[in-house]
Formats: structure tokens, C-alpha cells, sequence
């Protein structure tokens, strides 16, 4: 396992091109604090692939855990929810077919009131 160090913000400012190299070439993983809470981590890409992969895996795990879910209980359609929740204005209206157009262009003068 990679060491870990944790340093503040101000010294993450002052050591950034070195803080990467150390990341990149030693597999270090450094935690960024400001005002004593962690805000960051620098990582090796490497490193973030693998999370990113655990990450992956773990939607599929709930993905698959969803699917099983609507098979046995079942589905309501989008539509039932969003007007149940008075969310309608986001339904997509039908749009009605063009009409047909006649054989003759039809005038451009403005129509009179």
C-alpha cells in the first residue's frame, strides 16, 4: 500500500510540481486540508483508475439490484409520476403531423385586421 501524507492547503501551493511527482513516480497519496478538514486528495492516475473502476463495478452491483427490484414490484410510467407530483409541464406533447401544403405557395401579404 502507497504512504499517505496530509498537508495543508498553503504548503499544496508551495510544493504542487513536487506533490505530483510524488504521486506519479512513488505512488504517493497526499490529503489536502484547509482549516483542518480534508478537501483533497492527489493521487496517482493510476490510483484513480482503480477507483473509478470499484466505482463502476459497484453500478453495476446496483444496477442489476434495481432491475431485480422493478421485476418483482413493478413499474409506474413516467408519466403517472411527474403528474402526481405536478410535474406535468415536463411531459413531451405530441406534435401534431404537418399539414399538407397545397400545390400553390401561398401569399405573403400580411393578413388584414
Amino acid at each position: 500500500m502507497s504512504h499517505m501524507a496530509s498537508i495543508t492547503v498553503a504548503q499544496a501551493k508551495n510544493q504542487f510540481s513536487d506533490l505530483l511527482r510524488r504521486a506519479q513516480w512513488g505512488g504517493e497519496r497526499v490529503v489536502v486540508h484547509r482549516h483542518g478538514k480534508p478537501v483533497a486528495a492527489i493521487v496517482s492516475t493510476e490510483d484513480l483508475q482503480r477507483l473509478e473502476a470499484l466505482e463502476d463495478a459497484q453500478d453495476v452491483v446496483d444496477a442489476r439490484a434495481a432491475l431485480k427490484e422493478a421485476e418483482r414490484q413493478g413499474t409506474i410510467p413516467l408519466d403517472v409520476v411527474l403528474i402526481k407530483h405536478g410535474l406535468d409541464h415536463l411531459l413531451v406533447r405530441a406534435v401534431a403531423s404537418p399539414r399538407r401544403r397545397s400545390a400553390r405557395p401561398r401569399s405573403r401579404k400580411p393578413a388584414k385586421r
